[in-house]
């Protein structure tokens, strides 16, 4: 006897179906300027992973110069600030604009210690690549059980 069990999350098939409709209408429709609106937040895509000696994020920052990202550690809280800039210089008339610009910020509550003068930024194709190293005092280690 084979038992299948289907796990049905509503959001995620919501959100496929709101996706399916959006490229409905953006395909039907004639092409036109498309500005992104004000109230429309830029927020960077990061991943986290964690191992016994480090955290690792890495966040996407397509088309932001380094100078204008801010890495700020506040106890167990990192911060991260900064600003993905309009080319003023560019006087192309849009067909449609999708990339959203402007000031972001993004706060990650890191429930753990870090070593924070030894935390590590390096930027390479626009993924910033941050390294949080765990204190030794926090690593897993393995006790010994004493016999009697």
């Amino acid at each position: 006897m084979v038992i299948i069990v289907y796990r049905f999350d509503s959001f995620r098939d919501l959100t496929l179906l709101q996706d399916r409709i959006n490229r409905l209408f953006d395909d039907s429709m004639v092409r036109q300027e498309r500005q992104p609106s004000p109230n429309e937040a830029w927020v960077p895509m990061v991943d986290i992973t964690e191992d016994e000696n480090e955290i690792v994020l890495w966040v996407d920052l397509p088309g932001v110069s380094q100078k204008e990202v801010d890495i700020i550690i506040n106890g167990d809280q990192l911060t991260l600030k900064g600003e993905k800039k309009f080319d003023q210089t560019n006087q192309r008339k849009y067909l449609r604009r999708e990339r959203l610009v402007g000031p972001f910020s993004r706060t990650f509550q890191l429930n753990l210690p870090v070593e924070t003068e030894e935390i590590s930024a390096a930027y390479r194709n626009g993924v910033l690549e941050i390294h949080l190293p765990k204190p030794a005092e926090s690593k897993p280690r393995k006790v010994s059980i004493q016999t009697e």
